[in-house]
């Protein structure tokens, strides 16, 4: 039997004659209440009574309101997404978990209505398997996002070893640990900071397709920050997760900006796809390509702490979107942008399957949801 009551992140208060309820936009919204039985219902809405329950006490109370209207004021609350069920219990979370991931249970209920569970998501993304490509500037904030929202299953590869340099934007590591690779420090830290994160870690410089193929097989998403070599790496995660149908979250910092993609394979185009899309539209494209691969171009970093956290938290949050369902990616399918000094993100390119590509139509896809 359904219980409602409010969530912990909805305010409701009682003002003379009026409820102010909710914060959309930072404003409560306000129901008037002349002679007291909205706020007699309210008062009932406490997890403890059912919808019956409800419904019984108020029309004795209140004699002329009917069951209907009672129901339909339930309803229209649960339409705004201000109530949930207290007669819904975790699956697999205990105490623990409730109370460390308490703060995510409050904002996932902000997508659900009395027919959802906030804990199926939380406990979505507990058992969730990840693949992160390089735990450097961008995937060492990714990676500490990740822990901190109960990804318990992660496998990350890196090969590259901490420098001073490092330090102005690697938040996860120490001076003390410079010379050592930044892999096992990721290990050690994140064990510290969420033991029940399983971080399995690989070091390995990636030199081909098969390599990420390897590192990918096992999980069910695929987030990619590595940027060595810089003309070759998103070509062969793309060829890996493309054949092995697992949904990708890619970026990357570039000066001012940042960006960011994601793709289905199977449901979206792939890297290739985004390629050709944009060289049949600009010839420039692909001269400038060419050339970069003729001088062996490879990026320097210009990266500062408070950009690279800003695009991690847009690539995290567009994968939370991507595992949960709470929000249709931004990314699915488009390059974003954003702007590092006006904070503004927006799509520059988005691409579809092309018929024309050689990854997609050469590689058998099983894709993911």
């Amino acid at each position: 039997m359904i219980k409602p009551k409010f969530k912990e992140t909805i305010p409701v208060f009682f003002v003379n004659n009026e409820i102010h309820i909710g914060e959309e936009d930072g404003v409560a919204g306000v129901i008037e209440d002349p002679n007291g039985s909205i706020q007699y219902l309210i008062s009932l809405i406490d997890g403890e009574n059912t919808i019956e329950t409800i419904i019984e006490k108020v029309i004795l109370k209140y004699p002329d309101i009917t069951a209907e209207e009672v129901q339909g004021a339930i309803q229209s609350l649960n339409e705004e997404k201000y109530l949930e069920d207290n007669a819904i219990t975790p699956t697999l979370m205990g105490e623990y978990e409730k109370e460390r991931y308490k703060a995510n249970l409050n904002f996932f209920s902000l997508f659900t209505s009395l027919e959802d569970s906030k804990f199926d998501i939380q406990e979505k993304v507990m058992n969730t398997k990840i693949a992160l490509l390089g735990v450097g500037g961008l995937g060492s904030q990714i990676l500490y996002h990740l822990a901190a929202l109960g990804f318990h299953n992660i496998t990350a590869l890196d090969f590259d070893t901490l420098e001073l340099s490092n330090f102005n934007r690697q938040l996860l590591y120490s001076e003390e640990n410079i010379d050592e690779l930044k892999i096992e420090m990721a290990k050690k830290r994140i064990s510290k900071f969420n033991p029940n994160v399983k971080l399995n870690i690989v070091n390995k410089r990636i030199e081909c397709a098969e390599d990420v193929m390897n590192h990918i097989q096992d999980s069910e998403y695929v987030i990619c920050v590595a940027d060595k070599p810089t003309l070759y790496i998103q070509d062969w995660v793309n060829e890996a997760v493309v054949k092995l149908g697992k949904p990708l979250v890619s970026g990357g910092v570039l000066n001012t900006r940042g960006r960011f993609f994601s793709i289905i394979p199977g449901k979206t185009g792939c890297v290739e796809c985004h390629k050709y899309t944009v060289i049949a539209s600009d010839e420039k494209v692909n001269d400038q390509l060419s050339n970069m691969n003729q001088v062996n171009f490879q990026r320097n970093n210009a990266a500062i702490s408070p950009n690279v956290a800003m695009l991690a938290g847009a690539m995290v949050n567009e994968f939370l979107g991507l595992v949960t369902g709470i929000k249709h990616p931004t990314s699915l399918g488009k390059m974003m942008e954003l702007n590092f000094l006006t904070y503004q993100t927006y799509s520059i390119s988005e691409w579809e399957k092309q018929e024309e590509c050689s990854v997609c139509n050469s590689t058998s896809v099983t894709a993911t949801s």
